[in-house]
């Protein structure tokens, strides 16, 4: 249920934020499926949301790009986030047994969303701004204000569906056992013994 809701967080936080450049809530959806639901859920959020986000992205500017171009940048978008929900599953021990988990989510988004933005420009830059002569070094000045568009999106995002996912998870986990405890009271015997 959790693993279905980030997926929705990520598809339609992305879809309903779209005019505003870089501010997203797929990068936080990833991190969460990786550091609180951990196994093929690391994976499968974000490639989930990108194969439903991915295309409406490129319905817009598909005739402004050739192919290669796009399923290059497309490669390097879709890692980044792979990278994103691995990096978070590495972190999961720590967010699962501390009371602070948010705030270790948040400080460490911040350095997650700069090699994340620094990547896909390594890719654009290739795949786009090189074939028409433009140099990294103009690439990465002209990313600068969109990173910090994304750093904002992340310190937004992170602390209130962290939070929210954290409670949900912690919630789902625990509730379940509380509600066995008294059943098995109820039906076992005091001195031990399986008698009516």
């Amino acid at each position: 249920m959790l693993g279905v809701l980030l997926i929705l967080v990520a598809v339609v936080g992305t879809l309903a934020t779209r005019a505003y450049a870089n501010i997203e809530t797929l990068f936080v959806a990833s991190l969460l499926a990786g550091s609180l639901l951990g196994r093929w859920w690391t994976i499968l959020v974000p490639l989930t949301a990108l194969l439903i986000l991915q295309p409406l992205e490129w319905g817009v500017a598909a005739g402004r790009y050739a192919l290669d171009a796009m399923a290059g940048i497309t490669f390097f978008v879709v890692s980044g986030y792979l990278f994103v929900g691995i990096l978070g599953r590495r972190i999961r021990p720590k967010v699962l047994l501390r009371v602070k988990s948010v705030a270790l989510l948040t400080t460490i988004s911040v350095p997650l969303t700069i090699a994340y933005d620094l990547w896909t420009a390594s890719g654009e830059w290739y795949f786009l701004a090189r074939p028409f002569g433009t140099s990294f070094a103009t690439m990465l000045e002209a990313q600068v204000p969109f990173t910090i568009y994304h750093l904002l999106s992340s310190l937004m995002f992170v602390p209130l569906f962290g939070s929210i996912f954290i409670l949900a998870y912690h919630h789902a986990v625990h509730v379940p056992a509380r509600e066995e405890t008294p059943e098995r009271e109820r039906t076992s015997d005091p001195s031990g013994s399986d008698g009516a």
